[in-house]
């Protein structure tokens, strides 16, 4: 089976059985049960094909607040069609809190914790064989998802990998695809050298200075309501699967939840990834993130500045 769409596509997800499912932030499931009760009252046609049914059963699970482990894996590889048509604004709501679980949660979890695919012993580098699982060192295997046509196969016990491209990716692909989930970068505490976005030309502290928590609240209050503003709804760029961890830390700011790794990821990435030349929303969030470089001190160091001689 292979996914053709899903919102955790290219993911390598926990088994059913794991304790992690347990751990979704309630405002995640919050956001999940409304918008699924919108969806299953009453239930769209598409919702109804036999080969549907295990999205219909995880939509009424997510409903009622009974979410397994199982539920969870079905909804994050199920494709958009799978849940409405195209013009229903209950399905898209639904996807986009898919969306955003795999954003806010999944995608840092997994990428925390996730393993390499390898190949069998003797065979390495080789691509899997079409229709057959490949196995990881930890028990992992390859699955695709759920929706209309998929069948009915089962959740892997261990882990599953969920793939929306035409082929499984080798072992440094899926690799790779973990680290392109982590929520942010670099991983060094010392200072940054930045060459685009906001802070172009600038020394910034690493992810891990203190000069990040002390940052004044009057300027995360200031970033609060514009990405507020420029994630509901996403649209534009954002929506754009490398996106990702940057959609991530924008919803972050919007809950003045920022860590020093997402300070950084917001100040070196591109205006246009945040929107259109056109997109207010887009250029009120990047004007602030320009104000606070100015104002915040530690930020301050502009790569150009003239170096004073030394004394003597």
């Amino acid at each position: 089976m292979r996914v053709e769409a899903g919102a955790a596509r290219g993911l390598l997800l926990p088994g059913a059985g794991e304790e992690v499912w347990k751990s979704v932030p309630l405002h995640l499931r919050t956001q999940l049960q409304t918008a699924a009760q919108r969806l299953v009252s009453p239930e769209q046609a598409v919702l109804r094909e036999k080969g549907n049914a295990p999205v219909r059963y995880a939509l009424r699970a997510a409903a009622n607040r009974r979410m397994t482990g199982r539920h969870w894996l079905v909804l994050l590889a199920a494709p958009r069609e799978s849940l409405g048509g195209a013009r229903s604004e209950r399905a898209r709501r639904v996807f986009e809190v898919l969306e955003q679980v795999v954003a806010d949660f999944v995608a840092p979890a997994v990428a925390g914790s996730s393993k390499s695919v390898v190949s069998a012993p003797g065979s390495a580098g080789a691509a899997p064989v079409p229709g057959h699982a490949a196995e990881s060192v930890d028990g992992s295997v390859l699955v695709s998802g759920a929706g209309p046509g998929a069948g009915s196969g089962a959740a892997a016990p261990k882990g599953t990998v969920v793939e929306g491209a035409a082929a499984v990716p080798g072992p440094r692909e899926a690799e790779v695809q973990a680290a392109d989930d982590a929520p942010s970068e670099p991983a060094s505490a010392s200072s940054v050298r930045v060459e685009a976005g906001a802070a172009r030309g600038r020394l910034l502290p690493g992810e891990d200075d203190p000069s990040w928590a002390d940052m004044p609240i009057r300027l995360r209050q200031a970033l609060r309501g514009p990405a507020h503003q420029l994630v509901t709804p996403v649209r534009g760029p954002l929506k754009a699967k490398e996106q990702r961890r940057v959609l991530s830390a924008v919803r972050a700011a919007g809950r003045m939840r920022m860590t020093g790794a997402h300070w950084l990821l917001l100040m070196t990435t591109e205006r246009e990834a945040f929107g259109s030349a056109r997109s207010a929303r887009a250029g009120a969030f990047y004007g602030v993130l320009e104000q606070i470089l100015a104002e915040h001190p530690p930020l301050a160091q502009d790569l150009d500045a003239p170096v004073a001689p030394a004394a003597g």
